[in-house]
């Protein structure tokens, strides 16, 4: 058992850092970060608030799985946002692809976090 709470902090800290930094980084290099955004969304809203929206979205998940609290929805909500990820940047496929790897990874936490 405890070496199943390890590996569960490892996914859980290793997923929210993915989260952490590309939170952090679209502010400091928008230009780098609005790409990976469907083109019909930049046509709706202003790509500001996209990346300030989407980029509190991201730490607030990360601070979500580093609190250990209700682990189980803050991999699955990981999961269906590392998904939308993928499926909204398949043309990136080159640079997405480790996206797939992270995709699993949260899958894992969430059935490791699974009570029953």
């Amino acid at each position: 058992m405890p070496q199943q709470k390890t590996a569960l902090i490892f996914l859980r800290f290793g997923i929210a850092f993915v989260f952490f930094y590309a939170a952090i980084f679209s502010f400091l290099n928008p230009n780098d970060w609005i790409g990976f955004f469907p083109v019909f969304l930049r046509n709706i809203l202003p790509t500001g608030l996209i990346l300030a929206g989407f980029s509190f979205y991201e730490l607030t998940l990360g601070f979500w799985l580093i609190s250990g609290k209700l682990q189980f929805y803050s991999a699955i909500l990981s999961a269906l946002t590392i998904l939308g990820i993928i499926v909204f940047n398949l043309g990136a496929f080159d640079i997405v692809f480790r996206d797939i790897g992270l995709f699993f990874a949260a899958l894992a936490l969430a059935f490791l976090s699974r009570k029953g």
